[in-house]
């Protein structure tokens, strides 16, 4: 049965889903930093004046930081809409340009207690349908009538996995940009590349992160690459001056 153009928005529930979550991950990755820079103050790869200092900056960075994911989420959460029509369907949020797909373009359809993933090709892109979206089983019927669901599959690594290499790679940029030993500074420089550049290929390869994402990875892992390689240059070119 043709029912139309229909428009589905997120429920109330997922807003406050989301927004516990967002806090509680906030929270997480303000308190890894402070453990890690209180733990490099303590072992003297920081001064403990300068740590102080950081993690002074940390918390209003944080409490701003706050307040201000707290506006996009609102913000996220009005101007998310999805339309289905018999033959095409639009997503529009705040956090990526408008994407359109015909139901002949969609090659995949992944569904997860989360609820559905669609892919298409050329140009690839994927729309998430989250299961907290109002009449959810209604949109669920209508795009399994264009192709089957299958069950997601995980592309990327676990969560615990990736936050744990993240810390990682961060004490690993510490280690190259305050270790005294040339040759530790080294290590910790390479593990640093190596994880940040794993971490940029699965970003790349997961259809659902936004451009403007992964452009921001990008160049924040170019500014901590840049810091290290000044690192080793300074003392080469001031044994050249001299």
């Amino acid at each position: 049965m043709d029912l139309g153009v229909q428009v589905f928005r997120l429920s109330e529930e997922s807003f406050r889903q989301t927004k516990k979550k967002q806090r509680l991950f906030g929270a997480f990755c303000v308190g890894l930093v402070v453990v890690m820079l209180t733990a490099t103050g303590v072992w003297g790869m920081l001064d403990l004046r300068f740590t102080l200092v950081i993690l002074g900056v940390l918390v209003v960075l944080a409490v701003s930081g706050s307040l201000g994911a707290t506006t996009q989420l609102v913000r996220g959460h009005r101007t998310w809409g999805l339309a289905i029509g018999p033959e095409v369907l639009r997503l529009v949020s705040a956090s990526a340009p408008p994407v359109e797909m015909t139901r002949s373009e969609v090659v995949r359809v992944q569904e997860s207690p989360k609820g559905l993933v669609l892919e298409a090709e050329s140009p690839a892109r994927a729309v998430f349908v989250p299961a907290s979206t109002e009449r959810y089983a209604l949109a669920r019927e209508l795009l399994a009538a264009w192709r089957t669901p299958e069950p997601f599959v995980r592309r990327g690594p676990p969560q615990g996995v990736t936050l744990g290499a993240l810390a990682l790679a961060f004490l690993a940029w510490i280690g190259g940009k305050n270790l005294e030993s040339p040759e530790l500074a080294g290590a910790c420089a390479v593990l640093y590349l190596g994880i940040a550049s794993w971490f940029i290929w699965i970003v790349f390869r997961e259809p659902l992160v936004p451009p403007r994402s992964r452009a921001s990875l990008v160049i924040l892992v170019a500014l901590g690459l840049v810091t290290l390689i000044w690192r080793f240059a300074k003392p080469m070119l001031a044994g050249g001056a001299s």
